[in-house]
């Protein structure tokens, strides 16, 4: 006769093999998988358009045709939300549930009419955005955010992100926390301030520029000033221009209590010109050596 103790025994011995079980298949079950989207929205050749996506990658293409497409990929946790007409267009990502904490995630390629005015706002995560002829603003806490080929009014805004824009003309504002901060071959005018991100300028071009930092250094290598005038400032980071032998700018250098170092003489305002102006970082001018 079984007592009523060994009766609970034997009746839920079999209680930990199943469990084990349950969480060896539920393991098995492959992740819940990414949605595809496609949306479509007829636009005209100068529509305005939001994109919000918290986190993954959001990337701008232009083509001649009146219509914005979206395309790519949705996170599991997240829902598109979005339409408009042919002015005005916003599309999304949000949680599904709300409350949840997690950033809803998306991978998007949005193809705009060249000359739309875009803007993309992103928590962290890739934006790109590649031969746009309109106003583009662009807003990144982390990540990186990445301009090519713009020719329009291009606006970046950045903590964490790094920032590249590259072959660009018209105009450009960029304004960076701690990130770096590149451009390479652009002309144009801009202007760029970062609190402790490093600012380059590099290539065969520069803009017509203004540029400060508080503590981020600034270099200026490109090959032709081409008369472009640089105003540079700084509080405490270093600034270094790498100059052509042949064809030196007209210089105009001046530290607090930074060392100035110039090895370049005799540079002329139909080159360019570039201004200097720091409290406590040092200044550098080097030839380019052939």
């Amino acid at each position: 006769m079984l007592t009523r103790v060994s009766y609970r025994m034997r009746r839920h011995r079999h209680v930990p093999r199943a469990l084990a079980l349950i969480a060896v298949v539920a393991l098995s079950q492959p992740a819940q998988a990414q949605e595809q989207i496609h949306r479509g929205v007829l636009a005209s050749p100068s529509v305005s358009l939001r994109i919000f996506v918290p986190s993954g990658s959001v990337r701008v293409a232009v083509w001649s045709r009146d219509s914005v497409d979206v395309r790519g990929t949705v996170g599991a946790s997240a829902s598109v939300f979005g339409g408009g007409n042919r002015d005005y267009v916003k599309f999304g990502v949000e949680p599904v549930r709300t409350g949840d904490t997690r950033m809803a995630a998306a991978d998007w390629v949005v193809t705009v009419p060249r000359r739309a005015h875009v803007w993309v706002k992103m928590t962290a995560g890739a934006i790109e955005a590649d031969g746009t002829e309109g106003e583009v603003e662009l807003y990144a806490v982390g990540g990186s955010i990445q301009v090519r080929r713009a020719s329009g009014t291009t606006s970046v805004e950045s903590i964490d992100a790094s920032v590249v824009i590259s072959s660009c003309s018209g105009d450009i504002r960029v304004r960076g926390g701690k990130a770096a901060l590149t451009l390479r071959d652009v002309v144009g005018t801009a202007s760029i301030t970062s609190v402790s991100g490093r600012v380059e300028v590099r290539g065969a071009s520069a803009p017509e520029s203004r540029i400060e930092t508080i503590g981020g250094d600034i270099l200026i290598d490109v090959v032709r000033l081409r008369g472009a005038a640089l105003d540079l400032q700084t509080h405490s980071g270093n600034i270094t221009a790498v100059v052509d032998a042949a064809t030196p700018p007209r210089l105009d250098l001046a530290s607090r209590t930074g060392a100035v170092v110039n090895t370049a003489r005799g540079g002329t305002v139909a080159q360019g010109k570039i201004t200097v102006r720091t409290f406590r970082g040092g200044i550098t001018v080097r030839l380019r050596q052939p």
